[in-house]
């Protein structure tokens, strides 16, 4: 993997011990000229964890992933994998947010020339073509040139390119950037297999839907800082926001200046923020039932990541 510290032929990566986190980042800063990237980023992943990185674009996402990998070099602070030192190209899987593949080639080509750059024992290199091409469904594409593929089709190859040496820390830089949803649903899936077989994964996005629903936890990052770590109850339960929402609309028409008993109104629906259910629950639906003629479309949310996003940081993550 380029920047990273490649074994040597037929070297297996040292074991790390039992308490090793898989990912450790300290103290990691970077700057470029005045402007600072990363202030101080602290970052730890056990093993097998699947971690969002989640943050606007700006946010110091991609660069922290360019240190992690070897590809820049932070001005201070120290990066260590598995319990000894910078991650290894062993060890190691980076797929970018540019698609880095060649048009005029095919993804045979492209699988082919990763196993001689990844260290693929020449044994094997055939075996983990075939592997990669039916985990990244493109056995029956696997001899037209890339330039002929889908977007979707080009994603997923950049992941299968990334993976050929089935590396143990896997970092992914906006993996869906730009594809339809059944492409995206694809490469979730294919992620999803990795993590099953063991892999640790640190994913970057600004796509809430995968941060909420695909990954273990979630690591926030904003102006270089990682602002909050933990699944979105912990979070919204941390820094106080509600964990449920309340939402009706009145039955009848109402006046422009209506001003609900309680809650907020946009002009079409009340949202009443909730710390929990039960009496507090009752007592909302009660107070908002005075309302003449009633309400109806009773709906209940729970506490969304965007919403602890908003609290933390005051503005939306898809800026």
């Amino acid at each position: 993997m380029p920047g990273a510290v490649k074994n040597n032929p037929g070297e297996v990566p040292p074991s790390s011990p039992p308490s090793s986190p898989a990912l450790r980042v300290q103290g990691v800063r970077k700057s470029f000229g005045k402007v600072t990237a990363l202030a101080g980023v602290d970052l730890e992943l056990g093993g097998g964890e699947w971690i969002a990185l989640l943050g606007p674009n700006g946010a110091g996402k991609t660069t922290l992933m360019r240190c992690i990998a070897g590809l820049l070099q932070e001005d201070s602070g120290t990066i260590s994998a598995f319990g000894g030192g910078r991650p290894t190209a062993g060890d190691l899987g980076f797929v970018p947010q540019q698609i880095a593949l060649h048009e005029t080639m095919t993804a045979r080509e492209h699988l082919l020339n990763y196993s001689d750059l990844l260290g693929v024992a020449r044994r094997d290199r055939a075996d983990r073509v075939k592997w990669a091409l039916s985990f990244s469904q493109l056995e029956d594409r696997a001899d037209d040139q890339v330039r002929h593929y889908s977007g979707g089709m080009q994603r997923r190859l950049n992941l299968a390119v990334s993976i050929l040496h089935r590396p143990r820390l896997l970092l992914l830089d906006e993996p869906t950037e730009g594809v339809d949803p059944q492409a995206r649903a694809a490469i979730w899936r294919m992620i999803e297999e990795l993590r099953v077989e063991g892999a640790t994964i640190l994913h970057a996005t600004h796509l809430i839907e995968e941060a909420e629903t695909l990954v273990d936890s979630v690591a926030i990052i904003d102006h270089g800082n990682l602002v909050a770590r933990g699944d979105t109850a912990s979070l919204a339960a941390e820094h106080l926001v509600s964990s449920f929402e309340l939402e009706v609309r009145p039955v009848n028409p109402v006046k422009p200046d209506f001003a609900p008993p309680i809650g907020d109104w946009n002009g079409r629906t009340i949202r009443v923020p909730l710390h929990g259910l039960g009496d507090e629950l009752h007592a909302a639906i009660a107070a908002l039932e005075s309302i003449p003629g009633g309400i109806e479309g009773v709906r209940l949310h729970e506490a969304s990541l965007e919403e602890v996003f908003l609290a933390l940081t005051g503005r939306d993550l898809r800026e």
